[in-house]
């Protein structure tokens, strides 16, 4: 009798590369078939290439294949998958030697279809593939907040299907809200006013109908690590497509994207004329536009007290004003402003280390101008309780370091410290190496071609914050060839001393495997940002990829538990 074989799919949304292998070298030490992947074709022109679903195999002797298609896709979308399972490009991953008769192409996964394979030995036998949607089986708790008579936020253990309530208040009598995974149902009445100094639960139930997830509510003290975040902690909160999401340009248009996280939003700036947007930071999902009192914004960022600063740019010897808010509802408050004295134009590259109420460094990367000149340039503005105490341009050509237009070309400088005497990392297209300067000289470099950083990336974009008593660095590669399978990658490191960057392992290191362009080579602007919830135990970060048309969030906390 047959085997009928079914596995989970992993890895489902991947993005196809610019080569159309039949047979791949497996990556494991097993015989016969090691996975097959079935790809949109002409019934998607935006995911054409990018993979529908995939099936690992483990059992070498299986003679049906089913390939568990997601029901929806994106994931996360209402978008039904059962129009594309009619016409999709199967791949086949085998051990060596082995082969599929007749070759394996164009295929109809609703209709059973019946393969010769034969393995190293030389034996063959009948094998079928098909496949069959599936319904998610996630069941994952996003949020849970007490909401009535105010408001706690719970923080969700997921490994343990716990969610803490991190307070000493009398919580008898509380409502509560809380969101779940995509296509999950809550089936727990959480408007039922209940004794949360009590033990409760909370029960979600997946798509599929079957699959549940039980969640104990505890009411706990929080006691915090006493550095930086717990590296197994982090979590990817949302990776969503900002053009049918959000309403965003597509990759063809010039945008000049910045982030900032603070007021508890996501904000995304276009610089396009159009004012920042603020998300939810747990979901992404759009909740309005930022109050900018008729601010030109030309970058956003967010400093670690709390504030959203904001740029507008300028030309040579015009002017650049830095404002600053704490609410994406109240306009923005002049903050300072500065003659541009260079001959290249500055604003739309800003980054900042400390709080602007206490001790800061402000930077502002200068950019070059096509056909024109290239710059090493930038302007470093110094905050010592709450007041700008110094404003300088700072040249870096001197040293060899120079770089193009913003946005594709142009660099993000980081202060690695809020003591300006601390420092400045940097890195550009297409040097792809991470410099770290300090006292006008090169004190470190990181080669990016040993992480495996080429010319199809964009290495101008960086991030420097301290959470918890521990510096990072955020470097972010963004992806100049999203339609080869290059993906956004991030990694972060802990810059206690900032020379170690150059041999240091990341803390993190993500490479994306979901991204939503994959047609062509667009304008290739990035951000990337961190940012500490108002409770301080947990740190946010996002990265938004223009090109590749992907935001994605993260979070991860420093309790100890």
């Amino acid at each position: 009798m047959k085997k009928l074989y079914y596995l989970l799919m992993v890895s489902i949304f991947a993005v196809a590369s610019c080569q159309e292998p039949q047979y791949i070298e497996p990556t494991a030490d097993r015989a016969g078939i090691t996975s097959l992947t079935a790809r949109f074709t002409s019934t998607s022109e935006k995911y054409e290439g990018a993979v529908l679903a995939k099936l690992n195999v483990e059992d070498p002797d299986v003679n049906e294949f089913i390939i568990p298609v997601p029901w929806f896709y994106p994931e996360e979308s209402t978008d039904p998958t059962s129009i594309h399972m009619t016409r999709v490009r199967l791949e086949a991953e085998l051990a060596p030697n082995c082969r599929i008769d007749p070759p394996l192409a164009m295929v109809d996964l609703t209709e059973e279809n019946y393969y010769t394979f034969t393995n190293a030995q030389g034996e063959s036998r009948e094998i079928m593939i098909t496949g069959k949607r599936t319904k998610s089986a996630k069941c994952n708790l996003m949020t849970f907040t007490l909401t009535k008579p105010y408001q706690i936020e719970g923080f969700i253990n997921e490994d343990t299907k716990e969610v803490y309530l991190f307070t000493t208040d009398d919580l008898d009598g509380f409502s509560a809200e809380a969101t779940v995974c995509a296509h999950a149902t809550l089936q727990t009445d959480l408007a039922v006013k209940k004794n949360y100094n009590n033990e409760q639960e909370v029960t979600v139930m997946a798509q599929d109908e079957k699959t549940t997830c039980t969640y104990k509510i505890i009411k706990k003290y929080p006691n915090k690590i006493p550095y930086g975040f717990r590296a197994s902690s982090a979590r990817q909160l949302f990776n969503l497509d900002p053009v049918a999401r959000l309403g965003f340009p597509e990759a063809k248009e010039t945008v000049y994207s910045s982030l900032a996280y603070a007021d508890g939003k996501l904000v995304i700036s276009l610089a396009n004329g159009t004012a920042p947007v603020y998300c939810d930071p747990l979901t992404g999902l759009m909740l309005g536009e930022m109050n900018v009192g008729g601010v030109d914004v030309a970058a956003i960022t967010n400093d670690e007290g709390g504030n959203i600063l904001v740029s507008t740019h300028a030309e040579s010897e015009g002017t650049v004003t830095l404002y600053k808010t704490k609410s994406v509802s109240a306009a923005p408050e002049q903050f300072h402003s500065f003659v541009n004295d260079s001959d290249v134009p500055v604003g739309y590259n800003l980054k900042v280390n400390g709080n602007i109420d206490q001790d800061a460094v402000i930077i502002l990367a200068h950019e070059g101008v096509d056909g024109v000149t290239a710059t090493g340039k930038y302007t470093k503005i110094v905050v010592t309780g709450g007041q700008v105490v110094s404003t300088e341009t700072v040249d870096l050509s001197g040293l060899g370091l120079v770089w193009g237009s913003a946005p594709v070309h142009g660099a993000k400088v980081v202060p690695v410290s809020n003591k300006p005497e601390s420092g400045v990392m940097l890195c550009y297209y297409s040097d792809n190496i991470i410099h770290y300067v300090v006292d006008g000289k090169i004190t470190a470099s990181r080669n990016l071609a040993d992480d495996g950083v080429t010319t199809n990336y964009n290495t101008n974009v960086m991030e420097a914050k301290t959470f918890n008593n521990a510096p990072y660095v955020i470097h972010m590669v963004s992806s100049h060839f999203p339609m080869w399978g290059i993906e956004p990658q991030i990694r972060i490191w802990d810059v206690s001393d900032p020379k170690a960057v150059k041999d240091a392992t990341p803390i993190i290191e993500h490479h994306s495997t979901e991204w939503y362009q994959t047609g062509y080579q667009g304008c290739a602007a990035a951000d990337v940002i961190m940012g500490a919830s108002a409770d301080g135990f947990k740190v946010y970060i996002y990265y938004w990829d223009h090109n590749a048309s992907v935001i994605a969030g993260f979070v991860a906390d420093c309790i100890d538990i």
